[in-house]
């Protein structure tokens, strides 16, 4: 073998000092320290959440509703197919839709889930105009789950409700699911 290959063929088989790996500083667990998260005090911070969240959801929650009926009215007097009123909807009803399961009124999400199906489904629906005979039922039903405080999922009125109102919206080709 010549003296050339010879020291091509030693120099494969010794370790390359090109590449060197470097464990950076973990500076987040210099922060908390060696004891780790405190379980109990996020304990306490959730409830504190939870019950801050209750007291101001009410607020929100008409906020929101207020909101929608003004964007709603705003869409009636220009154009039933505008889509940046329609996206506006859109938004409230998405807020609403969040915070309704998060602070256990589950007929607010199901019923603004509905709601901004249908709306969906006319922004992406060639020709569909926003129907004041699918939105208003939707406004009206939140009205009363929220001023009557019906928390959780109604019993028999409320399936009452969210089934007449997914009819509605089924009638309109909009999906439910999803």
């Amino acid at each position: 073998m010549a003296d050339n290959d010879r020291a091509k063929t030693e120099g494969a088989s010794q370790p390359s000092k090109g590449a060197e790996f470097v464990t950076p500083p973990n500076y987040l667990k210099m922060k908390v320290g060696a004891g780790g998260i405190d379980k109990e005090a996020i304990k306490e911070a959730e409830i504190a959440i939870q019950v801050l969240g209750h007291k101001m959801y009410s607020k929100w929650a008409d906020d929101d509703l207020g909101r929608m009926r003004a964007s709603f009215e705003e869409l009636k007097q220009t154009s039933l197919d505008d889509p940046d009123s329609v996206k506006k909807m859109l938004r409230i009803c998405w807020d609403m839709k969040g915070l309704g399961g998060t602070f256990g009124y589950p007929l607010v999400t199901t019923i603004t889930h509905y709601l901004s199906n249908y709306l969906e489904h006319c922004l992406n629906t060639e020709a569909a105009q926003v129907s004041p005979a699918v939105v208003s039922p939707h406004i009206d039903a939140l009205y009363v789950v929220l001023s009557q405080k019906i928390s959780g999922d109604g019993g028999a009125i409320g399936r009452e409700l969210v089934s007449g109102l997914e009819k509605v919206v089924l009638k309109t080709g909009a999906r439910i699911g999803g």
